[in-house]
């Protein structure tokens, strides 16, 4: 160990040959290098590999940088090699007061603190933002995720991708809106408030907006602010009422900030009912104001799309409902909704909710929608697709009817028309979480699974308490070969709620894959009696004993075994699960027109097997998976 002396005189020498002096700025300069081109390359969409290489240079240039500031000097003839130093002029140094030393040293030292932390900031990004595999992938699983998107879209969907653990923009969400009128008989249009409430904040792309979904699972509950904040994963909380009666509209509307149950504005507005989309606009732009961001729109565009007939609006918040209740209200949605566009044939939004109602027409035209004729099928999606194009002709700006436009292709196996609809979706409103789920199913359905894993994800993070987009999410996982997460999410799924009969049949279907008898017959078992269905666990033990797919799989779903089994599709895929490759042929059905049973969930030893080739072909789907080019 040197002596004191000997080390002060080590410093006094990197003093006198600038060490310090060039530690410190250079450590400055690195850090601000590092930092203008991490801003360059987010908007310039450059790939992560730029920031790297900066990075790497910028820290390989330190030690030459020291180095050869101990080795040379600057002088008025030029640069040239230090002069030896004498003991004289090295205790001179020493000699001097405390104050005079310290500084230069500590300097350099915060100096290489900036360098080192500058680094490891920009280095962190640029690793996050990678497209490295599927979250949660082994290692030597192939990096798949965004194959098939390129160019922009890919760009897009690096934004649409950000991480939301560091994403500044300040999150909000917006609280059902409770119903005041004298009769309470105005719920629905509380609700509809509540939504186009949201969408008007969802279209400031300075704001993180929770989900509506997640947001209207605390209809009616008495909760504390700063909890509900904490399970949406949002700082900031818009609540209200709304009070009805004849063509008088109060509406009372505030924010809080759930950190401190601190009420930062507040107001209340007393109009008539013609003013209702510009009380919504209102309200949206003081919630901004209040959060300091800017509204971001185009000189022709607006928070709010409003209809001057107020009918047409009452027509399409009561289509709104009924469509969020499924069933046979998707029927009863279709009506409404074409009922608003004949009031108001230039309205957008309600063409765009047709177009939503319309795609969904199908799966809820018959109790299983499986058995629905390939007519009712081509029929729903042609009109989904018309009400989606005179939406977006009106309003080139509607995330909504990208998003059914992009479902009425992937639901013909259009898989790159498809695509492209939920990429303009997503470039329109990256935090747009229907596209994100429907997007996901796509990416599923064409064999991109773990791109259809991330995408999922995202869709659940952004609306964290809705139970679609955890069962979407689960039965991906399942999928994608992560059983043990899957069961996790479906778990939390069909805790939720109990009457969630999907949520149900995936999680027995995951503990199969797992080789869990036991837990898919719990699974099973626990279904609620109120949702009218009988399970056959005996028939599942039997099934699995004897290795019978359709056997398992029809109890999965719930069913007692018929003599006729319900679903060629669904017999295929579990057929496929167990591995019988001659009854899965036998199986497979000569057309499915919801397209994807008995194929997507086919396992790579099947889908190589030249006699599925000819359903891959018909389906637009190649054997290494995904679409053909």
């Amino acid at each position: 160990m040197p002596s004191p002396s000997t080390l002060q005189r080590f410093f006094a020498e990197l003093k006198r040959r600038h060490v310090f002096k060039v530690a410190t700025v250079y450590g400055a300069t690195g850090f601000a290098v590092l930092q203008v081109a991490s801003l360059l390359a987010g908007g310039m969409g450059l790939p992560p590999v730029v920031l790297r290489v900066t990075t790497y240079l910028v820290i390989v240039g330190f030690p030459i940088a020291v180095v050869l500031a101990w080795a040379l000097e600057i002088t008025p003839e030029g640069v040239k090699r230090t002069d030896p130093v004498t003991a004289a002029e090295l205790d001179a140094i020493v000699a001097r007061p405390a104050r005079h030393r310290w500084p230069s040293g500590l300097l350099a030292l915060v100096g290489v603190a900036a360098l080192v932390v500058g680094a490891w900031w920009v280095g962190r990004r640029s690793s996050a933002e990678e497209p490295s595999g599927p979250e949660g992938a082994a290692p030597g699983t192939p990096r798949v995720a965004m194959a098939g998107v390129g160019g922009a879209g890919a760009a897009v969907l690096k934004r649409a991708y950000a991480d939301l653990s560091r994403d500044s923009r300040p999150s909000v969400a917006v609280l059902p809106f409770a119903d005041l009128s004298p009769k309470h008989d105005q719920g629905y249009f509380a609700d509809g408030m509540t939504e186009e409430l949201l969408n008007a904040l969802a279209r400031i792309r300075q704001l993180r907006v929770a989900g509506r979904t997640s947001s209207f699972a605390f209809k009616g509950k008495d909760e504390n602010m700063r909890q509900i904040g904490k399970e949406l994963g949002v700082r900031y909380l818009v609540a209200g009422s709304v009070r009805k009666q004849g063509d008088r509209l109060r509406i009372t509307a505030q924010l809080v900030d759930d950190s401190s149950d601190f009420q930062l504005w507040s107001n209340a507005y007393d109009r008539t009912l013609d003013d209702v989309f510009r009380i919504q606009t209102d309200i949206a732009e003081a919630v901004a104001g209040q959060l300091k961001v800017s509204l971001g729109l185009a000189a022709d565009s607006s928070l709010v799309r409003p209809t001057t007939d107020q009918k047409a609006y009452d027509l399409y918040l009561t289509g709104r409902e009924r469509m969020r209740a499924r069933g046979t209200g998707v029927r009863a949605a279709v009506s409404l909704f074409r009922q608003a566009t004949e009031r108001d044939p230039a309205w957008a939004p309600a063409w765009a909710g047709l177009a939503q109602a319309y795609s969904l027409v199908p799966y809820y035209a018959k109790p299983d929608w499986k058995d629905v004729d390939s007519a009712t099928w081509a029929a729903a999606l042609d009109s989904a697709g018309v009400a989606a194009r005179r939406a977006l002709s009106l309003d080139p700006q509607n995330a909504a009817a990208e998003v059914a436009l992009g479902n009425a292709f992937r639901d013909r196996w259009q898989w790159r028309e498809a695509e492209s609809h939920y990429l303009k979706a997503l470039a329109i409103d990256p935090d747009d979480v229907e596209a994100h789920q429907q997007y996901a199913e796509m990416l599923a359905g064409e064999g991109r699974v773990p791109e259809a894993v991330r995408s999922a994800r995202r869709a659940v993070a952004l609306d964290p308490s809705s139970l679609i987009r955890l069962n979407a999410l689960g039965f991906i996982l399942d999928l994608d070969g992560k059983v043990s997460e899957s069961i996790d999410v479906l778990s939390r799924a069909v805790e939720a709620r109990p009457g969630f009969r999907s949520a149900y049949t995936n999680l027995a279907r995951a503990y199969l894959h797992q080789g869990d008898l036991a837990g898919a017959v719990s699974a099973l078992r626990a279904m609620p009696a109120a949702l009218g269905v009988t399970v056959s666990t005996d028939s599942l033990e039997r099934g699995w004993r004897a290795n019978d797919g359709p056997m398992l799989l029809a109890c999965c779903h719930g069913i007692v075994l018929p003599s006729t089994l319900q679903s060629l599709g669904d017999t295929a895929s579990a057929l496929a699960a167990v591995g019988r490759l001659a009854r899965t042929l036998a199986a497979l059905p000569p057309y499915s027109p919801n397209g994807l049973d008995g194929i997507w969930l086919l396992p790579p030893s099947l889908v190589h097997d030249p006699r599925i080739a000819p359903l891959l072909e018909r389906a637009g789907l190649k054997a290494s998976g995904g679409p053909r080019e």
